[in-house]
């Protein structure tokens, strides 16, 4: 049974999740679309207002009658700090992008380093702090796992079994959450483009790298055990981990894809399976189909997806994650 703190909790993330939407509303309004009573709306504002994270003004409705207050999301209370590293072409670089309530893009920068190590993670961060003060989460993106907040299988030898968790929190005394960039990219795909009841994997397959995927079933991230979830670039091709790198290049690598896909229909059966990358191209999606079709029966397979680019999703599925945290730690 909960109890009132988590009710409370719900009932505010409730109005929070309504008013991401950028749009304003009555109580009135905010009862009818939550389901809560006008009374406890009326509190949860009250609260929200005092601690600035909702603005409430007074509005005419209809152009006529009295004056109704309003209610909307603070745009200057707070800003959320997304941070991703990546070694693209032998070239190493930290992206800095610091994004509002609402998930405007108020800073964007990409930054090279060589060597790429905790310190210039540290100075890029400290830099977008000096000028947004009222950060109030940083949301890190890895191309490697980070279990416990620790880089490991990372593309970035500098940062492997590096504790850039601690390091970040200890350092801004800030909640930082390190995540999977293909996490962040499936959920940023999923939230944006609205597929509340379906299931979603992302596969992304960048040259001279091994790839990744990522699925959200339902809502749901499905991490693993070790966060460890979709890293197909382990499955068995017969053949050494470096042979399979040495194929990561087109057209050679076009039979490692299509058997990766065949293992993610077969296991996880999604609506759509939206593939990107270096080494992918929209004329591709027949021949994977066809390739696939020889395994797959027709009926149970998903509609494929060419992706160009993921970094808008990259960065929405970090603001996504920000707002979930924030309202399950309310």
């Amino acid at each position: 049974m909960k109890d009132s703190a988590a009710i409370k909790r719900e009932n505010k993330a409730q109005i929070h999740q309504l008013l991401l939407s950028g749009r304003s509303y009555t109580k009135q309004q905010i009862a009818l679309q939550t389901g809560l009573s006008v009374a406890s709306c009326n509190t949860y504002l009250n609260e929200m207002e005092r601690t600035g994270e909702v603005i409430g003004e007074k509005q005419k409705l209809h152009d006529v009658g009295r004056n109704a207050v309003v209610y909307k999301l603070n745009e200057a209370y707070e800003s959320i700090l997304c941070m991703y590293f990546e070694l693209i072409q032998g070239t190493k670089s930290i992206t800095t992008a610091v994004l509002s309530p609402l998930g405007h893009l108020l800073h964007r920068q990409v930054t090279p380093f060589d060597p790429l190590d905790a310190a210039a993670i540290e100075q890029e961060a400290a830099a977008a702090l000096e000028r947004f003060p009222n950060v109030s989460q940083i949301m890190v993106g890895t191309p490697s796992i980070a279990e416990h907040g620790v880089i490991c299988h990372s593309d970035i030898p500098e940062l492997e079994q590096v504790p850039l968790k601690a390091i970040l929190e200890e350092k801004f005394r800030l909640p930082v959450l390190i995540a999977n960039d293909m996490h962040y990219k499936v959920y940023g795909y999923y939230r944006q483009e609205q597929l509340s009841d379906q299931i979603v994997t992302l596969v992304n397959y960048p040259a001279g790298v091994l790839p990744g995927t990522a699925t959200v079933h339902k809502g749901v991230l499905l991490t693993g055990k070790n966060l460890f979830a979709g890293m197909v670039g382990f499955l068995d091709y017969g053949m050494s981990l470096e042979q399979q790198i040495s194929m990561l290049r087109r057209p050679e690598a076009e039979p490692l894809i299509v058997q990766a896909s065949i293992a993610l229909i077969s296991i996880l059966n999604p609506h759509r399976l939206l593939l990107t990358g270096d080494l992918l191209q929209e004329s591709d999606l027949g021949r994977i189909r066809t390739a696939c079709q020889r395994c797959i029966p027709q009926e149970y397979m998903p509609d494929l997806v060419f992706i160009p680019s993921t970094d808008r999703y990259y960065l929405m599925g970090m603001y996504w994650t920000a707002m979930d945290r924030k309202d399950q730690t309310r």
